[in-house]
């Protein structure tokens, strides 16, 4: 809930415009203002000035993680200025709707946001991560960060929106993590990875994003007793450098889903999302059942005490190495391209299209370095060497095609080819469309 507090009745009329523009807001006049208004609510504006504002909230501060997102909009709407919890609550993303909303200029004084550097402490729930730091406070991580002090990022998976959000925006201090890094005695390590340790270096700071891209099988006896298993799990995890806090599901059989097991490892790991395979009594195979689902496995089924048995797969939209992306270029404007499709080929190594089928405008979208070649005169089997190529180099690889590729036959023919090469693919759709005669 968001409470709209105005001292004056020049505030209140600028109240009421954004009383009309936010539905979740309620107004409040300032001499209403008690304690629980502070810590009930999710948002605070206050129309009027800055010292009547700090002096309203400062007995309540306590915590910018549990601090409601504060805003002052001056008197006569001129100004909006992000108080409290600008990034990780949000109020610096709610000062520039209300700056839109009024014509105003929105006052955001958070280091990170004005100099384009990324926000350590919301990547992780922006992106639907869990998040760990070592080897320091997290303020001390920031402050460093945003220093412009050394940096390196280290992906170990791929294909994901925050992946590429990182990749596309990384500040200019920020080197990408090489088995050659020579770790200095300041550098900060940041690091997407479901691996326990992500580099055998040791950083002085390290802030650790886990993605939900493991898939936990669980086999196990009937009325298995959990005790001290979760814990054991967790030992084995590491052991076999894996992160339990990047796992997504944790699979079982409809015969043991409600095992005692089961639910303790859904509340030991609270962001991990229970799924149920159907498989025959005599049919217990988890690990085979993860690997056919998911992708290929992590960690093989490991035995323990005799009452259960474990296995990790990793999602195969998340494993590193080559992959192959059909895109369909739509009715033939560039600008009616999906979103999706223009962003694989932003990222894309090598782009493939035919000129007669296809607008050459765009591979103008391609990153520097991209290889663009015209598949004209190309059958699918002498396509098929050139996309090797890169794809043994883990690179990306883009075939733009006209329309829905769903519809082409050359996708039939060439993902006969790559299935028999054992080569991972997926498809963008393209946007269709059709014309009628008024």
């Amino acid at each position: 809930m968001i409470q709209i507090i105005y001292v004056t009745d020049t505030g209140r009329e600028i109240a009421q415009l954004l009383l009309n523009e936010l539905p979740e807001s309620h107004l409040l006049p300032a001499k209403a203002f008690v304690s629980n208004t502070f810590s009930r609510n999710d948002a605070l504006i206050f129309i009027g000035a800055m010292g009547v504002c700090l002096r309203t909230i400062a007995p309540f501060m306590k915590s910018k993680k549990t601090d409601p997102d504060v805003i002052c909009v001056d008197s006569a709407g001129n100004y909006v200025i992000s108080v409290l919890s600008g990034r990780i609550g949000g109020a610096n993303k709610l000062t520039r709707r209300i700056a839109r909303i009024l014509g105003s200029l929105p006052i955001i004084t958070t280091e990170s946001d004005n100099e384009g550097f990324w926000g350590l402490d919301t990547l992780a729930p922006h992106f639907g991560w869990q998040e760990e730091h070592r080897n320091g406070r997290m303020n001390h991580i920031i402050f460093h960060f945003v220093s412009g002090r050394p940096t390196v990022l280290k992906l170990d998976v791929r294909g994901s929106r925050g992946v590429e959000y990182l990749k596309r925006t990384m500040p200019a201090h920020v080197e990408l993590y090489d088995a050659e890094t020579e770790v200095e005695a300041d550098i900060l390590l940041l690091a997407v990875s479901p691996f326990w340790n992500p580099t055998v270096q040791q950083f002085s700071k390290s802030v650790l994003y886990r993605p939900q891209v493991l898939h936990l099988g669980i086999e196990c006896i009937r009325e298995c007793p959990a005790g001290e298993l979760p814990r054991k799990i967790r030992d084995l995890l590491h052991q076999h450098n894996l992160s339990e806090k990047s796992i997504d599901t944790i699979d079982t059989t409809a015969q043991r889903a409600d095992e005692m097991l089961i639910q303790s490892l859904l509340m030991a790991f609270p962001w991990a999302k229970l799924c149920v395979h159907e498989l025959e009594e005599n049919n217990t195979n988890i690990c085979e059942a993860c690997a056919n689902s998911y992708g290929p496995l992590l960690m093989e089924k490991q035995e323990l005490d005799d009452v259960c048995a474990v296995s990790v797969s990793i999602s195969r939209e998340a494993q590193l190495g080559g992959h192959i992306e059909f895109v369909g270029a739509g009715p033939g404007d560039p600008d009616l391209v999906s979103v999706r499709g223009m962003q694989f080929l932003q990222q894309a190594d090598l782009i493939l299209y035919s000129p007669d089928m296809v607008s050459e405008r765009l591979t103008h979208y391609a990153k520097k370095g991209c290889t663009v070649r015209s598949t004209d005169n190309m059958k699918p089997k002498d396509i098929l060497p050139l996309m090797k190529k890169y794809y043994k180099k883990g690179l990306q690889i883009v075939h733009l095609l006209p329309g829905d590729p769903t519809l082409s036959p050359i996708l039939a023919a060439e993902k006969s080819l790559l299935e028999k090469e054992n080569m991972r693919y997926h498809i963008t759709p393209g946007i269709t469309c059709t014309s009628k005669d008024s």
